[in-house]
């Protein structure tokens, strides 16, 4: 990518903007140990689960663990979890807003690109004020087939009316890097998670630790 080619900015949501996967794995912990024995481990979380969505991981809990449990059940125990922990205590990533405030300084396009549900978006960046920052959101309910499926990167290069070679892309998982690389999209990975950074080396154009690593990227680029 040349340094004018940039044309917009497709952010994930979780674990790249919002530091939500402690809040998902607080909330998921209780429910596997009560209802089915298991015991999982943040970094158990962030190995296996994180930046998948319920279905697939659903499915990861039948085949790995032979844990008899349905979409439905695991549904209505996260999400009256997630209701009495308040989504609205899940805070920003470092340099979340700043990153966003530089890149339309600039006047680079930016949209967001989450397996999530427009209710935790709404929720979660409304309450921090960050919604106007972006032009259109792609969410798990617009799509068939979530990441690591290319179909929400395809979606939002649709929406945007631009190029692959125009748009870059920020995760901080396998799954999604997977989903915009599939997409023909480059791909700046951020994570200081140790097992995620190191199945992130082979697949992601760029790794940094945070967002201010970004920020010092896109400054290079754009001058």
């Amino acid at each position: 990518m040349t340094t004018h080619s940039l044309k917009a900015v497709l952010f994930d949501l979780d674990g790249t903007l919002i530091d939500s996967e402690y809040f998902y794995f607080s909330n998921w912990a209780p429910i596997l140990k009560d209802s089915f024995g298991l015991i999982i481990s943040f970094e158990d979380w962030i190995r296996e689960f994180a930046g998948h969505t319920l279905v697939r991981n659903v499915e990861y809990l039948r085949e790995k663990y032979q844990i008899d449990t349905t979409e439905e059940y695991m549904w209505k125990r996260t999400r009256e979890a997630y209701s009495k922990s308040s989504m609205l205590s899940v805070n920003l990533m470092p340099y979340a807003k700043d990153v966003l405030g530089y890149l339309r300084e600039k006047g680079i396009r930016i949209a967001l690109v989450t397996s999530s549900y427009q209710t935790t978006v709404d929720a979660v960046l409304g309450n921090h004020g960050l919604m106007d920052y972006f032009e259109f959101f792609v969410t798990r309910e617009q799509v068939q087939k979530a990441k690591p499926d290319a179909e929400p990167y395809l979606l939002a290069l649709s929406k945007l009316g631009l190029s692959a070679k125009e748009v870059i892309a920020i995760e901080d998982t396998i799954t999604g890097t997977t989903a915009a690389k599939l997409a023909g999209l480059q791909c700046i990975a951020v994570s200081k998670h140790a097992t995620e950074r190191e199945r992130l080396e082979s697949k992601a154009d760029f790794l940094y630790q945070d967002l201010n690593e970004v920020i010092e990227y896109f400054k290079a680029q754009l001058h």
